[in-house]
């Protein structure tokens, strides 16, 4: 193992946007009294990489290094560092910084940080300077330490990555449901869309007790959906299986992103004080109709990634809990192969790439 980062780091870059990934290098900046240097083992592809690297949302900068669902083991560490050592295999999500002095991080809301730093999206600030922060999808990554997080002894570096940005983003609503808890008996909890997020959500949802209930259009998944945990399926496409489940839910996951969705439907399925929570997020939503918000008491909300602090509860119940994704395994050289996977959305489930660059 490199006790030093290279003085190039080797990475997998789009030069524009909607450009193909290829080879890049970048300068390290410098050492920060904070800062860890990884070695990068595996990291993550997140359907966010896709729309950053097409510049999707109007905040990408290019040359573009993606990833934001990152393992690797730590080589070096700045003078200020207590909580990791070398050695330390560690993950690094998709926050990079936080203030740390505001309300929201004293009350352990990071993640809604004011001055958060996306891992490639921003600019990350120290004693050094401000630098241009890259993505997982490089040989090596100098960080700021405080985002990241140890991996539990024996949990597979390969099944790390989605858990990162995918497996924090659906667990944690869940352990905000639960009262911050992972304990979910005695209540009924659907997830929409058996997807990337969605299959793990159904692994979660189950692990922590509840009655946990995949809904999808057709039936083809149901069989997949009960493996994975589910102790009930409904078809969406059903009117009469939709019916059959009226007033059932306490809490419904929305895990589907793009297209439009029409709420209607969903909000029959729930109980009175049910919460219908969104993760994924729908080009559209038609046919809002609030009435049922009103006379039920049901509310609508969503979230981006968790904090801190549940990320780190995350990955101990995940290890513990043997919650693992789907994954289908790449190269970083192959990086554009699992790119196009997701873009066509034949990807099973999520894609991860093996450093092959250094």
């Amino acid at each position: 193992m490199s006790a030093t980062l290279p003085d190039q780091i080797k990475a997998m870059a789009a030069r524009e946007a909607k450009a193909k990934l290829e080879g890049y290098q970048y300068a390290p900046k410098p050492l920060a009294k904070l800062d860890a240097d990884v070695k990068v083992t595996y990291t993550g592809v997140c359907a966010t990489d896709m729309h950053m690297i097409d510049n999707d949302w109007g905040m990408s900068r290019y040359p573009l290094v993606p990833g934001h669902e990152v393992v690797g083991h730590v080589i070096a560490v700045g003078s200020g560092v207590k909580d990791l050592k070398v050695g330390d295999t560690v993950g690094l999500g998709a926050q990079a910084q936080a203030c740390g002095k505001c309300e929201l991080c004293k009350d352990g809301y990071d993640n809604l940080c004011p001055d958060r730093k996306f891992t490639y999206f921003e600019n990350t600030i120290d004693e050094t300077g401000e630098h241009v922060h890259h993505g997982g999808f490089s040989s090596y990554l100098r960080t700021d330490s405080r985002y990241l997080f140890k991996i539990p002894e024996g949990y597979g570096e390969q099944y790390v990555g989605p858990l990162m940005c995918g497996g924090l983003t659906v667990a944690a609503p869940l352990y905000e449901f639960a009262g911050n808890s992972w304990d979910l008996k005695g209540k009924r909890v659907g997830i929409v869309g058996i997807g990337g997020l969605g299959h793990m959500a159904i692994q979660f949802a189950s692990k922590m007790g509840a009655d946990t209930i995949a809904i999808s259009r057709g039936t083809g998944k149901k069989q997949f959906c009960e493996e994975l945990g589910a102790t009930g399926f409904i078809n969406s496409s059903n009117e009469a299986d939709m019916a059959a489940n009226a007033g059932s839910l306490h809490f419904l996951l929305f895990c589907v992103s793009g297209g439009a969705i029409d709420l209607t439907p969903y909000t029959g399925l729930m109980r009175p004080y049910g919460n219908l929570h969104f993760v994924g997020i729908p080009e559209e939503i038609v046919n809002f109709n609030m009435m049922p918000f009103l006379f039920q008491r049901l509310s609508l909300s969503g979230s981006p990634i968790g904090s801190s602090e549940q990320m780190r509860a995350m990955l101990e119940f995940a290890a513990a809990n043997e919650v693992k994704p789907i994954i289908e395994e790449f190269t970083h050289t192959r990086a554009e192969e699992a790119m196009d996977k997701i873009r066509d959305g034949s990807i099973r489930f999520r894609a991860v790439l093996k450093n092959d660059l250094d």
